[in-house]
């Protein structure tokens, strides 16, 4: 017996409700990056308190690099409302 995965846009939206079935974050354009270089978008909502975002959905580009260097500014943020020395290190 012999079997094919074959995983489609239609098969990431499906599954994942991600936007027309894109697998990663926003497209990188003068615009989006353009707003990298102000900061970002806001990773916090109103009305919640202690809730941050971090992830390919609040980030241009996409995959791990741009979670890892999301999650890295959340800390970081978070460091700095605690007045916490943000410091780190490779193992």
């Amino acid at each position: 017996m012999e079997a094919v995965d074959v995983a489609t846009p239609m098969t990431y939206e499906r599954y994942t409700g991600n936007w027309r079935g894109s697998m990663e974050g926003w497209l990188i354009t003068t615009e989006t990056m353009r707003m990298t270089m102000r900061g970002g978008m806001d990773k916090t909502l109103p009305g919640l308190e202690d809730f941050y975002m971090a992830g390919q959905w609040v980030e241009p580009g996409g995959g791990v690099p741009a979670v890892a260097m999301s999650a890295r500014g959340v800390l970081g943020k978070i460091c700095k409302r605690d007045k916490k020395p943000f410091v780190t290190r490779i193992p």
